[in-house]
């Protein structure tokens, strides 16, 4: 047996026009537990292999409509989703023959007619050629997640000194001009009713002065006091609600760098969204685009804040990025048994279905050079797969796409953040 119990039988497709030579190829496999697919000849086989994934390809040389040679050329030159190992079938034994299979791409050769031990022994070769190829693959996409998750911390890190000072910069003046437009504000109360008092003795001034009461009425009228009486307490009150806007998006973006916030902690995933959302004010103003929310009630889930805080703004930009102007964005929340779900949803360019699959992957990106390093899908993805959660994306180009994030609300024991 070629597969471990409990585990999926490998995938193998035979390329072969001759019926006979098919089928007793078949036998063989399928008696060591492999998974077969036949074809009749190269054009029906490159078919099969653009919509579905065989890791061992056992093709013969020469066939009508495509011979083994120009399919194992098609196949090393499109993009897989894994190694294909690749055998040919030939009658030919030349030297130069199989140097050119070799060249065109083959890993590997039989000499018909075949022995079946001689199969077995190059079946098991290709199988472990692509064990190893999926380990490495695996260690590489690991490795790459580490290096974007290195270097989004440190541009974290950057954000949280950056905001810190940003907070100590701006808070401490805000607080000076609240203080003192209150203190105006009060004072300038009690001066209006003092002048009301004056005001009401003006017909006694006349009598007692007439000059002196004309020159005041002079300088009222240049003042324009009836007009200051009724607008400056609205000024007051604007440039106080003003300042009010600085302090409150100063503190959002404490609370999106959760600076003084513990690793792990409940979260209001809704207060999280709007927090953010408040951030990318200007953005969402300028292109003109229309946001909707709809949150359901939803209970605090235990996470990283800070990770999770991540992971809204970079789909929320994502999505402003992929919006025309004037375009609509709608965020939702939703309570699934044990999970809460969030998805963002754009109306914009959309995503190619050729790069759908790699949406994910560390540093792909369809953006200029210089417009984003691919890292911010990938991040969310990472974040959001170490918090026991999942994320996806349904898209269709030219009319948008939309995420869809799945958190627990409770980490299991095995699940850390925190790495």
């Amino acid at each position: 047996m070629n597969s471990a119990p409990g585990t999926s039988a490998m995938k193998v497709l035979i390329v072969e026009d001759s019926l006979v030579t098919r089928r007793l190829v078949r036998a063989c496999l399928e008696k060591w537990q492999y998974e077969v697919q036949e074809a009749e000849h190269g054009a029906q086989a490159w078919e099969f292999v653009q919509h579905d994934h065989y890791p061992l390809v056992l093709t013969d040389w020469l066939m009508p409509e495509m011979d083994g040679l120009e399919l194992t050329r098609r196949i090393r030159s499109c993009e897989l989703p894994g190694y294909v190992y690749i055998i040919l079938l030939t009658a030919k034994a030349e030297k130069a023959d199989l140097v050119a299979a070799m060249d065109a791409g083959a890993d590997d050769f039989l000499v018909k007619p075949f022995d079946p031990d001689e199969l077995r022994v190059r079946m098991r070769a290709g199988e472990r050629i692509i064990a190893l190829e999926r380990r490495l693959a695996e260690q590489n996409r690991q490795l790459r997640e580490a290096q974007a998750a290195l270097v989004q911390s440190e541009k974290l890190a950057s954000l949280g000194q950056l905001a810190a000072g940003m907070a100590h910069e701006i808070n401490n003046p805000v607080a000076y001009v609240t203080n003192n437009l209150a203190v105006l504000n009060r004072d300038l109360r009690a001066v209006m009713e003092l002048l009301q008092a004056y005001r009401r003795g003006a017909e006694i001034l006349r009598q007692a002065d007439p000059q002196l009461a004309a020159q005041l009425a002079e300088l009222e009228e240049d003042a324009d006091l009836e007009w200051v009486q009724e607008n400056l307490p609205r000024l007051f009150d604007a440039s106080l609600g003003g300042l009010a806007r600085v302090r409150n998006t100063v503190q959002n973006l404490r609370e999106f760098a959760r600076l003084d916030a513990a690793e792990l902690d409940e979260l209001d995933l809704n207060a999280a969204l709007t927090s953010t959302l408040d951030m990318l004010r200007r953005e969402l103003d300028e292109q003109q685009i229309s946001l909707s929310t709809h949150f359901a009630p939803l209970p605090p889930v235990v996470c990283r804040p800070s990770k999770i805080h991540q992971v809204f703004l970079n789909l929320l930009l994502n999505a402003i990025q992929a919006s025309d102007p004037q375009g609509r964005i709608e965020v939702r929340t939703a309570a699934e048994l044990d999970h809460a779900v969030v998805e963002v949803r754009d109306h914009g360019c959309g995503i190619d279905p050729a790069h759908l699959p790699r949406v994910f992957e560390p540093f792909f990106t369809t953006k200029a050079v210089g417009r984003g390093a691919g890292l911010g899908l990938s991040i969310c993805y990472g974040i959001i797969r170490d918090h026991g959660g999942s994320i996806d994306v349904d898209s269709q180009l030219g009319r948008g796409s939309t995420f869809r994030v799945r958190l627990p609300f409770r980490l299991q024991p095995t699940q850390d953040p925190n790495r």
